[in-house]
């Protein structure tokens, strides 16, 4: 029994690598995430650290001077085991109903979370690449995440691209992305721009390949994305290189002994 989908959704999602699914937020949660967001991007929420603030390129090397902190930054992470206002949306009931739909599972852990806030002018680009990349130390690698727009997102301003499908190609190293990348956007790997209204949420597999270009309009797009895993995941401890990271969260269901 699905909780929030159809079986058409979840077959979509399993043959494309990514589902979107509008008005999923109130217009009222909206502003509440735009406001807490705008808070810790400032530093003035003291019970996130600010080792959880990154700042753009061109701030962070002293290319342009920061004279608007919360449009300096680039990304914010680790903010739901800080802040409570940020679990409330990783928990999210109508969200987890449609993780639990994807992963078929109701034993559910978050991975992580990110705020992605790419301001006018210079929110930079992501080149293509996979989320698993970063997370080598989990198996099975098909988390899901959860990009939801606080504003809306558009092909100028830098929305998320997708190439459909290329979640079925494995886990590929920087070389071999770089090789595959000439043959996207031909069938039958075309590349789908994901513009999103503030509310609506775009869905993706761990490893499908997926993009953002430069934000060159005046308006900005902050997207928050919570990454999810099944309780039965395993977390590899003899991987090097993976991200070093707070206890992961129970978000429903039941934990079990040896996974994460």
């Amino acid at each position: 029994m699905k909780h929030f989908l159809t079986e058409q959704q979840v077959d979509s999602f399993r043959l494309n690598g990514f589902l979107v699914v509008e008005d999923v937020l109130t217009d009222d949660e909206v502003a509440i995430l735009a406001t807490r967001t705008d808070l810790i991007a400032s530093g003035k929420a003291t019970h996130v650290p600010n080792t959880s603030i990154q700042l753009e390129p061109v701030f962070r090397t002293g290319e342009r001077q920061i004279e608007n902190q919360v449009m300096s930054v680039r990304k914010l992470y680790t903010l739901a085991v800080h802040d409570d206002v940020m679990w409330s949306f990783a928990t999210h009931a109508k969200i987890v109903d449609i993780v639990a739909d994807l992963l078929e599972t109701d034993h559910i852990k978050m991975y992580t979370d990110q705020l992605f806030m790419k301001s006018p002018e210079t929110g930079s680009e992501q080149p293509w690449h996979q989320d698993s990349a970063s997370w080598l130390d989990l198996f099975p690698m098909d988390l899901v995440s959860a990009w939801i727009a606080i504003d809306e997102a558009t092909t100028e301003n830098g929305c998320l691209n997708f190439a459909v499908g290329t979640h079925r190609w494995g886990m590929m190293n920087k070389r071999q992305i770089q090789t595959q990348v000439s043959q996207l956007g031909q069938e039958p790997w075309p590349i789908v721009p994901v513009p999103l209204k503030p509310g609506s949420i775009s869905f993706h597999h761990s490893l499908v390949l997926h993009r953002s270009g430069a934000n060159v309009s005046k308006q900005r797009r902050r997207g928050y994305a919570v990454h999810y895993m099944r309780a039965t995941t395993i977390k590899d401890e003899s991987v090097k290189g993976a991200p070093k990271l707070p206890p992961f969260r129970q978000v429903r269901g039941h934990s079990f002994s040896g996974c994460v």
